[in-house]
């Protein structure tokens, strides 16, 4: 199990890691940007939208 960044969230912690196409990261960055998110903010907001419409 990863320990990763332990200062900055509780509990353990993955990294994550994805090849997604060129123009799907060029629009996830601008999100990122506009937002003032980090990328591990911006996934989790992500991943919270999805379990949100798959209930």
């Amino acid at each position: 199990m990863a320990v990763g960044r332990r200062g900055k969230y509780d509990g353990p912690v993955k990294r994550f890691e994805a090849w997604i196409p060129y123009e799907v990261y060029k629009e996830m960055e601008a999100v990122k940007q506009r937002l003032g998110a980090s990328w591990s903010e911006l996934v989790q907001s992500m991943w919270e939208v999805y379990k949100a419409t798959r209930r």
